[in-house]
């Protein structure tokens, strides 16, 4: 064979274009990228000037200034594409850590022109200046792109140390839009933080970077009402601390406790680099100001927590796209604050940052440099930030709790305070109009009592409302299967009916379609009825209720529910002495169907493999009490303490709102009971109790 020479893998300029825009399709990206390589040079400053972009052949100016380029540092650094430089332990002479990237951004940033100039000045070559100019032209016309070579000349310049770089000649215009991104991903790359330091500066000359600018440094962190810090050590261990709005501390939590927070927690430690969390959180509507909420205060402190609201992610000193952008929850914030938004914060009501200095090459950048890949050691360190939020919401939810045990206390020692006070001051009227007094005050005690009633109901239609959200919820997923099978049928008829002719025909192949339809029309009918039964008016009464009674009717119109899912429900009451307590039908009624709805969505469970699907609904009669249980077979209560299960936002399922058991808890309270749980119990899963005083017939 003979010799036919040496050949090396070459690039059609289309490539550039590939690797450039079409990679990184915003503008504001590749210019970011052009000001963190002005971080990583060191420069105190860097200069965005956008000159006639609104129009096509517009130019861009970036200049800062830093270390500047020598000619080896543009052939071996600037102008090699993809390298991902080994930044991890490179400090410059100001002591910050380099950021580093492939330079694929700085690409998408020149292409933008059809031309580009780069003047850099080293600081190690005083009164010198390097200058290269690109002609994209050139490359289009070229055969491949290392057939086009680059020239790099020098010249005397009496400008400070630094690079501009000018992007000349704009393909295509900048949209308001992009120009508004730009502003704000150059305002928040060193962040709105009360510790932003001054060695670095980035300026923008348009309208709406300085309008952004006098928005995001206003700050209003003094308005936070708390605050949440949690650090990830060299070893993976974690540690919390959550702070009111002057700075006391709270409450802390170490690792053991941050873990336990959340069901995908890590005991053992983190494989995840070390990072510091912060998050301030806020109450949009009732700030902890010191200063007076005038509406104009009022205004700028919405349009403050709008613009930079959410957590994000600083590696290294500069934020990383796109963690905290608006409509990008990357942590779920929002979705967790529906389960309880009193106490959770979202994306709306809080300002936040992740913080990674050193991570050893484990954090890796997305090549279109979108935020990281995730691997493993991202998902630990998200999960870290995740299990820090859901332990200061435990914090919070337990100081609520407490708080709202003792308000209740208080106010009941005020009313009888007030009631000896009243019945201390009759006793000094003089008898001759005591009894008419006596009985003014009897009666303002009855229209009290009945006011007290009214809103007494109006909590309990608020709290059967919520079970009926629930409930709906659940049926309204079943449904899915009854409406599923009804499309198949309907497909299997017209398919058949197409095949087969004639009545009799019909009769006989379609026959066990059409009456499965039936029964699945029927299915649904019962799923809606449900929910309408449960808001009666009439069972929103206070009076003696009959708990066996209940159990009886709700079982039985549970049963399609229970067959659709292949449940066995079986009850086991105490006849005597009679189950009586003074409530509401719909008090029980709600946490009766809190309970089944459980039990059923742990069999229906993917992870849940066992065919033994059962329920025991028990009653316990004791002189004093009446006891109401639920039983199954299921997997138990499984990464929840059996005492968080009744906390709101708690559920030992991710589809779960972890509200059905706090409205449980709540009825059972008012109704001066308690509650209790087992994780395996007798049929081998959990247990769910609830006791009631009972009435004597």
């Amino acid at each position: 064979m003979g010799h036919m020479g040496t050949e090396r893998l070459r690039f059609a300029p289309e490539m550039l274009a590939r690797l450039g825009e079409e990679l990184i399709p915003h503008p504001d990206l590749g210019i970011v990228e052009l000001a963190r390589n002005s971080y990583d040079a060191d420069a105190v400053s860097c200069e965005v000037s956008l000159l006639d972009v609104g129009e096509i052949g517009g130019t861009i100016v970036v200049t800062d200034v830093g270390e500047g380029m020598t000619a080896e540092d543009i052939r071996d650094g600037f102008l090699i594409l993809g390298r991902s430089g080994k930044v991890e332990d490179s400090v410059t002479p100001r002591g910050r850590r380099k950021v580093g990237e492939k330079g694929l951004g700085r690409l998408a940033a020149l292409r933008l022109g059809r031309e580009a100039v780069v003047r850099t000045r080293p600081k190690s070559e005083a009164g010198v200046e390097y200058v290269v100019q690109i002609d994209w032209a050139r490359y289009d016309q070229a055969a491949a792109i290392e057939d086009v070579d680059l020239e790099v000349t020098s010249r005397e310049t009496s400008e400070k140390p630094g690079t501009t770089i000018e992007i000349k000649n704009l393909r295509a215009p900048l949209a308001d839009s992009d120009v508004r991104r730009l502003a704000r991903s150059l305002v928040m790359l060193t962040g709105p933080f009360p510790d932003k330091g001054e060695d670095f500066t980035i300026t923008l000359d348009a309208p709406d970077f300085v309008e952004l600018q006098k928005v995001v440094d206003t700050g209003f962190f003094e308005g936070a009402n708390y605050m949440l810090r949690a650090t990830l050590d060299e070893n993976g261990q974690a540690a919390a601390y959550l702070l009111d709005g002057a700075g006391t501390v709270l409450a802390s939590g170490d690792h053991f406790a941050v873990a336990s927070s959340s069901a995908m927690g890590n005991h053992s430690g983190y494989m995840a680099p070390t990072a510091e969390l912060e998050i301030w959180m806020f109450n949009r509507t009732r700030p902890s100001f010191n200063a007076q909420l005038t509406p104009a205060l009022r205004k700028a402190y919405l349009a403050w927590l709008d613009e930079v609201g959410g957590v994000h992610f600083y590696q290294r000193g500069l934020r990383v796209h796109p963690y905290g952008d608006r409509g990008y929850d990357w942590l779920d914030m929002n979705v967790l604050q529906k389960r309880n938004p009193e106490e959770r914060p979202g994306t709306n009501n809080s300002v936040g940052r992740v913080m990674v200095v050193a991570d050893n090459g484990q954090l890796v950048p997305k090549t279109d440099r979108s935020g990281f890949v995730e691997n493993f050691a991202f998902v630990e360190l998200k999960e870290f930030v995740r299990a820090s939020l859901e332990w200061a919401a435990d914090v919070r939810l337990e100081r609520r709790d407490k708080r709202k045990v003792e308000e209740k206390k208080k106010t009941r020692e005020k009313v009888k305070e007030t009631r000896d006070k009243v019945d201390a001051a009759l006793r000094l009227v003089p008898e001759s109009v005591r009894p008419m007094v006596q009985q003014a005050v009897r009666e303002d005690r009855a229209a009290m009592a009945e006011r007290l009633e009214v809103v007494e109901s109006d909590l309990m239609l608020y709290r059967t409302l919520s079970t009926v959200g629930t409930t709906t919820a659940v049926f309204a997923h079943e449904t899915l299967r009854p409406v599923d099978t009804i499309e198949q049928m309907v497909g299997s008829i017209a398919r058949r009916g197409e095949r087969e002719l004639g009545n009799e025909r019909f009769v006989s192949v379609l026959g066990d379609p059409v009456d499965l339809i039936r029964r699945s029309a029927a299915s649904l009918h019962t799923f809606a009825e449900l929910p309408l039964e449960l808001l009666k008016q009439r069972k929103r009464k206070w009076r003696d209720v009959d708990v066996n009674a209940i159990v009886q009717e709700m079982t039985e119109s549970f049963e399609p529910y229970f067959a659709e899912a292949q449940v066995s429900v079986s009850t086991d009451l105490v006849q005597a002495p009679s189950a009586v307590v003074r409530s509401t039908i719909a008090s029980i009624e709600a946490i009766l169907a809190n309970f089944l709805a459980n039990s059923v969505a742990a069999f229906t469970s993917p992870t849940y493999q066992s065919s033994t699907r059962e329920i025991i609904v028990r009653t316990e009669v004791h002189p004093e009490e009446v006891t109401l249980g639920v039983l199954d077979s299921g997997p138990g209560i499984v990464g929840l303490d059996k005492d968080d299960v009744w906390k709101p936002g708690k559920s030992t399922r991710n589809e779960g709102t972890g509200m059905g058991l706090t409205i449980v808890r709540d009825i059972v309270l008012d109704l001066k009971g308690k509650i209790w749980a087992v994780e395996n119990g007798e049929l081998g899963g959990a247990e769910f109790y609830v006791s009631f005083p009972r009435i004597n017939l």
